[in-house]
């Protein structure tokens, strides 16, 4: 089995209200996330990707930075990313997002207007976060060239709100259900 659908296969789910959180390496570093679990995660974001035109990579602080990191050294283009906490920073972008387990304000700082922009984030579950930033990108005079998540938790439904909040799909890597006592890529 490769390593993606390996690190989201038959993982330990907890509830947190009535959501269920995927126990993984890529996500949660549980175990400790290895160097070629990150490395095949941005090589096949990259290749998933369409680069055309793309400027630079934008993606949230949270668990997704080291993706969009790793993803950012492999392509050699710029990152930029979301915050969960303002900096103050003249010319910050806040926009109020709400998803499964929590809400608060994203605060976007380094997209800049033409920017043409690849969204990189490791897991899509009810789309509240990826529809902020949206948001915050085209808030910025930005495009949104394409985004890719590593994986998609299929119940939630966040790669369809997505589209039809923001007219952009969403491309995944790995599905999987949380559906059951362990998740279950599919």
């Amino acid at each position: 089995m490769d390593l993606l659908k390996q690190a989201f296969d038959n993982q330990p789910l907890v509830a947190v209200g009535k959501y269920q959180f995927i126990l993984n390496p890529l996500t949660e570093q549980m175990p400790a996330t290895r160097a070629e679990l990150l490395r095949e995660a941005a090589a096949r974001v990259l290749r998933a990707a369409n680069l055309d035109g793309v400027t630079k990579i934008v993606g949230e602080e949270d668990r997704g930075a080291i993706i969009v990191a790793a993803v950012s050294l492999q392509s050699n283009l710029p990152l930029a990313l979301a915050r969960w906490n303002p900096s103050g920073v003249p010319g910050q972008i806040a926009v109020d997002f709400s998803m499964e387990y929590t809400q608060g304000t994203l605060y976007l700082n380094g997209v800049e207007r033409g920017d043409q922009v690849l969204i990189v984030d490791d897991l899509i579950s009810t789309g509240g976060t990826l529809v902020a930033l949206i948001r915050a990108i085209r808030q910025a005079s930005a495009t949104v060239r394409d985004i890719v998540c590593v994986a998609e938790k299929i119940e939630y439904g966040g790669a369809a709100r997505v589209l039809a909040d923001t007219g952009i799909a969403v491309k995944t890597l790995v599905r999987v259900s949380v559906a059951g006592e362990r998740s279950k890529v599919v």
